[in-house]
């Protein structure tokens, strides 16, 4: 039976137990991506004010240049694996003390540094994952265990969904700090365990020594503004870029303004989010597996670009018209199923067909540059449009 179902998945017999390994704790990080998510906009949102939303956008993209240039700065320097544990130590020890602070009511402070807590390490999970396959597949492996182990990642997500959705009235939602805590704390074991047994990630090279690592950094993004410059394909991807993030995030704010009238407590409101998490999640990868590379082949890149757009653009008609729970429940169906079935697998596409050595530079300088500036954007119009709507 093992056997048939590695033929069927292309996976050979001496990577079984790698690749259960790699699905253990992808599936364990996608678990507590979902609680993070689910808890992190349901304690702002009721115990903050939603109204504060625009101001968070606007501080989360401050936050993600400023992080995200430390972290090329130093990525190089050490095996993935070492800053997986700096990483989950980190985040084990800002969550309890998130939860320890919530516990004590002394700051209300507390849910807009969880929220961006949240959202920081959301990003820095996802490009250091990538990374840290990188440092232990070769490239033929990645192509035929990258997407088993990133639908581990989805099934993750799943889970931690339905737990947010089945256990909030039950441990309360300020106690899933704790299970992330907890699950961030079982994968830094594993992690520690298995490379105390097979070594530094196989495929780790350290970068050169330099007198100023932050220096380079920041070069890195500079020789990509220079290169947008000439680059049309480049040029074009980032002004599409900018404006998705955008369009993303002010749809994002109006979703969880219906979300948030209409679920009147914080129990109510994370157990929502957490059945819609792993809702969305469950079509995205659905459709991942058995819709998105078919139709990519069949109508071509260029066509299926325009899929998000245009159903984004649905989207905002039909809440014009119905402010209502059924069509946020479709927006986040566009938002959290579409987008990530369709509309990144065929950015990855674009930024692939760059030039190898500028690919690098190309999305450093995407994360440092065009996602702050739009999310800084998108916070500041939402800002404005709730003082026209609101004067006083």
């Amino acid at each position: 039976m093992l056997d048939h179902i590695s033929n069927l998945l292309l996976v050979y017999k001496d990577e079984r137990q790698q690749l259960s390994y790699l699905l253990i704790v992808f599936i364990l990080m996608g678990a507590g991506i979902a609680l993070g998510r689910g808890t992190a906009d349901a304690l702002f949102f009721k115990r903050y004010g939603i109204e504060y939303l625009p101001v968070m956008f606007v501080l989360v993209g401050v936050l993600l240049s400023a992080i995200s240039v430390m972290y090329a700065a130093f990525v190089d320097a050490l095996p993935s694996e070492r800053f997986f544990k700096i990483i989950f130590a980190l985040m084990i020890a800002l969550l309890l003390g998130n939860w320890f602070m919530i516990r004590l009511g002394a700051s209300d402070m507390v849910y807009p540094a969880y929220f961006l807590l949240y959202e920081i390490a959301s990003e820095l999970f996802l490009v250091h994952s990538a990374l840290y396959l990188g440092q232990n597949l070769v490239q033929t492996q990645s192509k035929r265990l990258m997407p088993i182990i990133l639908a581990g990642s989805q099934v993750g997500v799943i889970i931690g969904g339905l737990f947010l959705a089945g256990m909030s009235r039950v441990l309360g939602v300020q106690n899933m700090l704790l299970v992330w805590a907890l699950l961030l704390a079982v994968t830094l074991a594993i992690i520690t365990v298995w490379h105390s047994k097979k070594g530094v990630s196989p495929y780790f090279r350290a970068g050169r020594k330099e007198r100023s690592r932050l220096r380079q950094s920041i070069n890195q993004v500079t020789q990509g503004l220079k290169f947008m410059k000439t680059s049309q394909l480049l040029k074009v991807s980032s002004f599409a870029l900018f404006f998705m993030v955008i369009l993303t995030y002010v749809l994002g704010y109006t979703l969880n303004r219906i979300y948030t009238d209409t679920f009147e407590t914080e129990v109510a409101l994370g157990s929502f989010f957490g059945l819609l998490t792993a809702m969305t999640s469950a079509l995205a990868l659905i459709m991942q597996i058995f819709i998105s590379n078919r139709v990519i082949r069949r109508f071509g890149v260029k066509k299926v670009n325009l899929v998000y757009p245009v159903t984004s653009f649905m989207v905002y008609l039909g809440l014009m018209f119905s402010f209502t729970l059924p069509f946020a429940l479709i927006g986040s169906f566009n938002k959290d199923s579409i987008m990530p079935a369709f509309r990144r697998p065929v950015r990855n596409i674009f930024m692939d067909s760059l030039p190898m050595q500028i690919q690098g530079r190309a999305r450093a300088m995407s994360i440092v540059v065009v996602l702050p500036l739009a999310l800084a954007t998108a916070g500041i119009f939402l800002w404005f449009a709730q003082k026209a709507e609101n004067p006083s």
